[in-house]
């Protein structure tokens, strides 16, 4: 019976899982985010949107364990942006109750707004500057809202990415550019990009690990999805060596933007679809 669950898959599904998530790594590597974007958006092409949520759980975890973990900023990011991971973990079970039974039409046309979405500012430029104090007003609000939005898409990236983009980390809580004993500001450079990509990390980590308890709560996270999974982490892994490779031999801003282009023929492929 084992054996069975864990081969659901046809091995043309395992080839073109494999296959994106080898892209999709190549797109991590590259840019330094939209793994899951990428991934989720090609595979709800063909799967339900709750499957292919199952199947992102292990590779998200495991891709993004070492950028939460592995620099200088973890303490800064856990006590600037707990309110905000603790909200996003709570709206992430609240959609997974509001959308348990929803028509997948309905999950998979809101997938395709969220990538138009984040590939259209992406593609615009468009960067905001959020202050300091208006941090504890608006982190766990960006939480909420992102939970619900990772509860029933699996999207990862809107609102909070371009949020923790628009946060002065050379300030920290205090409002105080050098006040050392502030954990919650950045004391160097280095410290300052560390605290954008560990803060990424961690969001991205917190977010995945919520929309797996909703996903076994509704019933959705069966054991067959841990052989996609498994396979989809191993070439996101390979992918990400080969993204990175990519970066160093083109202009990153080329290549940002057309995967970004590519998002949205995806996102509008999805909502069409939705709609027809």
């Amino acid at each position: 019976m084992l054996a069975i669950e864990l081969m659901s898959f046809a091995l043309w599904e395992l080839i073109v899982i494999a296959a994106i998530y080898f892209v999709a790594g190549v797109v991590k590597g590259g840019i330094g985010l939209g793994l899951p974007t990428v991934s989720i958006g090609l595979m709800a092409a063909w799967l339900p949107v709750e499957q292919a949520a199952g199947i992102l759980i292990i590779p998200v975890i495991i891709t993004n364990i070492w950028q939460a973990f592995f620099g200088t900023a973890l303490k800064l990011v856990i006590f600037r942006l707990w309110s905000l991971l603790i909200a996003m973990v709570i709206g992430s079970f609240f959609a997974a109750w509001l959308i348990a039974g929803a028509d997948t039409a309905v999950a998979a046309g809101l997938l395709g707004v969220m990538l138009v979405t984040f590939a259209v500012l992406g593609l615009t430029g468009a960067r905001f500057n959020v202050p300091v104090d208006k941090e504890k007003t608006l982190s766990p609000l960006i939480g909420f809202v992102q939970g619900l939005i990772s509860g029933a898409t699996a999207i990862f990236v809107v609102p909070v990415v371009p949020y923790l983009q628009s946060l002065d980390y050379a300030k920290g809580r205090a409002g105080r550019e050098y006040d050392d004993t502030d954990v919650t500001r950045a004391r160097t450079e280095i410290m300052q990009k560390d605290a954008l990509i560990q803060g990424l990390g961690i969001t991205v980590l917190v977010a995945s690990i919520a929309l797996a308890i909703g996903l076994n709560a509704r019933g959705e996270l069966p054991l067959a999805v841990a052989l996609p999974g498994g396979i989809g982490t191993v070439t996101a892994l390979v992918g990400m060596v080969a993204g990175r490779t990519i970066r160093n031999r083109m202009s990153l801003e080329l290549f940002r933007r057309w995967v970004l282009i590519g998002l949205v023929g995806l996102g509008l492929a999805m909502i069409a679809r939705a709609l027809g």
